[in-house]
């Protein structure tokens, strides 16, 4: 295998973001994956949803400067800029309140809605009780996410970037002037095996020598930093989605509502929607089995039927499980390997990697090509901040 200037490990959407910036400024890439066709990636499995709604600053940065380069390309990716609305209960009321005003100050559109002017905008909300207050921002929506990754690929491709099918890593080794990576060339079963989490003794079967790596695995996130050393704050955890139908609430135009109970949903076509809600008691690990109506039942139903009374009746029409890397703070970890010199990491954005991916990739080529961050500041998301106590915690992820 021909050596690289940069090796990207992950292609989902993070790691195709990076090697479209690196390649468009010039450097060699090479980005291997085990699942390039994104089977089980989370690029695939997501609900779409893409914002700046966030409560620290470098999130509402990264976010507001992916969002405004969707804007430009809002036909290629599907964006529908129907906004966000997302209902808060007393606790979290105040808060939203004051971080209004920071995304306001960073130049974001919010609106600042009572119970009552819910209800005005949004009349299929007719069950309030619960809800002290909402914002809408109206410049988030939805994209088709897919489009967004192989938007991003292609614009890498064209730029000189490769990318390798069914190749993971296996090992690095440290030179004086460049890393050696091991990697392993799958069969279509031992990729499957792999990305389920399996770990058979996989026999390295080719060599990348490069002046730097960058660990973008996503879920598989902990299992490349084992490699790429560090410290370690990257974990997965199963989202479940599902496509409903109703007869009696209209959401066309609604874009995406999260509701005080934590349910989100959005309009997909016709009658039908999506609807997710993630249990706070769900384990973390690598699990993509979907419990079906048994999901709907338990978790979605009694949510949606709590706020809106056309959701008395519903129709199941199925879903899927996906992952979440997440961190300990809801943060994305993103910068140099602690104690490397020429390995990097971004990953574990919590479900925002869509909604970041543009200004994520900007801000790892900028570090990797000049040593810092040019275009966003976010030296915050350096996997040192858990050690220093200077943690990003973000509650409004879902």
């Amino acid at each position: 295998m021909a050596d690289v200037g940069t090796l990207v490990v992950g292609a989902g959407v993070i790691g195709s973001a990076v090697a479209m910036h690196l390649a468009q400024m010039g450097e060699e890439v090479c980005v291997i994956d085990a699942d390039l066709s994104g089977e089980r990636s989370s690029s695939e499995r997501n609900a779409g949803g893409v914002r700046a709604n966030w409560w620290q600053p470098v999130n509402v940065a990264l976010a507001a400067a992916t969002i405004d380069w969707l804007e430009s390309i809002s036909d290629e990716v599907g964006f529908r800029q129907h906004g966000y609305l997302w209902l808060y209960d007393a606790e979290l009321w105040p808060q939203a309140r004051e971080h209004a005003g920071l995304q306001l100050g960073m130049g974001r559109e919010v609106d600042l809605l009572l119970p009552f002017e819910v209800a005005a905008r949004f009349p299929m909300i007719d069950r309030p009780d619960g809800i002290a207050g909402a914002t809408l921002t109206p410049r988030d929506g939805l994209v088709n996410a897919n489009a967004v990754k192989e938007g991003l690929r292609r614009r890498a491709r064209d730029s000189g970037a490769r990318f390798l099918d069914r190749t993971a890593l296996a090992s690095l080794a440290s030179g004086p002037d460049e890393e050696r990576a091991q990697v392993l060339e799958l069969s279509r079963d031992d990729a499957s095996a792999y990305l389920e989490g399996e770990n058979a003794a996989w026999a390295p079967s080719g060599e990348i020598g490069c002046r730097a790596v960058v660990n973008t695995a996503g879920p598989w996130a902990d299992r490349v930093a084992r490699i790429t050393g560090g410290p370690r704050h990257s974990f997965a955890v199963r989202r479940q989605v599902a496509l409903l139908a109703s007869q009696d609430v209209d959401l066309a135009g609604a874009g995406m509502i999260v509701d005080t109970s934590g349910v989100y949903l959005h309009h997909e076509g016709g009658d039908t929607f999506l609807a997710g809600y993630s249990p706070p008691g769900d384990p973390s690990g690598i699990d993509f089995s979907y419990d079906g109506r048994d999901f709907f039942e338990a978790e979605l139903w009694p949510r949606l039927a709590a706020r809106m009374s056309g959701m008395d009746r519903l129709e199941y029409r199925g879903g899927w499980a996906g992952l979440y890397d997440m961190s300990e703070d809801a943060s994305a970890v993103l910068g140099r390997v602690p104690g490397q010199d020429r390995r990097y990491e971004a990953h574990s954005f919590s479900g925002r990697g869509v909604m970041q991916s543009w200004a994520a990739g900007r801000a790892m080529a900028e570090l990797i090509l000049s040593g810092s961050f040019e275009t966003i500041d976010a030296s915050g998301l350096s996997a040192e901040r858990f050690a220093l106590g200077r943690v990003l915690p973000e509650p409004l992820h879902i």
